[in-house]
């Protein structure tokens, strides 16, 4: 249920056409996602609570819903409004450093069952990079949390939105939901190295060279997944990649 009101609403950022406010009650902390009525954004927010409030997995926020006619403080324009669950955590991006191989793969894991139920559920998640996720804690494998469904493909329910889908990384467009995930997991992997690399100061490739066969082998089935490969299959690779 939305809130029927907030103790404190704070402005957080700007994406696109769409204001992003961190919000509270006495109960709980919030992320609001709010824009005028644009017909496209309001698709894009409708399909989006449409599509993850019916959902639950613990790498998933919550949603408490989406208003038509929701006004901040001190305005009297409606605003569409998207309330969802603000998580807690730390950016994938500040920790990188300090993480091994094996954890980045452990995250890579996580990330990937997430996906796969995401795509069980009619959600193709497009828009995988190192800052959609929070890292909640590095001790068991449902460690992430996912951020940022806005724009997103929701073929179950819009298979024809009339919103133009974001993509984090230039991803082969003839491959099928399950390779296009396995492709976008490698390049997601790739994005990780990289950013290990950088802030390892004086080992240029370093960690490239070093990687495990097992690992070697997984970027290379990823980089160009064949039409036989399940997600469930990958996942089971990285999963042996991290033992």
């Amino acid at each position: 249920m939305f809130p029927e009101s907030f103790s404190e609403l704070t402005f957080y950022q700007k994406k696109k056409d769409i204001l992003i406010y961190t919000a509270a009650d006495s109960k709980h902390q919030y992320i609001l996602k709010c824009s005028e009525n644009i017909p496209s954004v309001r698709q894009a927010l409708l399909d989006e609570y449409e599509g993850l409030s019916p959902l639950s997995h613990p790498s998933l926020p919550h949603y408490y819903g989406f208003q038509e006619d929701f006004t901040l403080p001190g305005t009297s324009v409606p605003l569409l409004a998207l309330c969802m669950e603000h998580c807690e955590g730390t950016l994938l991006p500040e920790l990188v450093p300090s993480l091994s191989l094996k954890d980045l793969l452990r995250i890579l894991f996580s990330t990937g069952e997430v996906l796969a139920y995401l795509l069980e559920n009619g959600i193709l998640y497009t828009d995988l990079h190192p800052s959609n996720l929070l890292i909640r804690t590095m001790d068991q494998y449902r460690m992430v949390t996912l951020l940022d469904f806005t724009y997103c493909y929701y073929f179950l329910n819009n298979p024809n939105p009339p919103y133009t889908l974001r993509f984090s990384y230039n991803l082969s467009p003839d491959l099928k939901g399950q390779q296009m995930l396995i492709q976008e997991l490698t390049f997601f992997l790739h994005a990780l190295l990289e950013q290990k690399e950088q802030a390892t100061e004086n080992q240029t490739n370093l960690l490239q060279k070093s990687l495990p066969f097992s690992v070697y082998m997984l970027l290379e089935t990823g980089n160009h997944p064949p039409e036989t490969l399940s997600l469930r299959e990958f996942l089971l690779m990285i999963k042996q990649s991290i033992i």
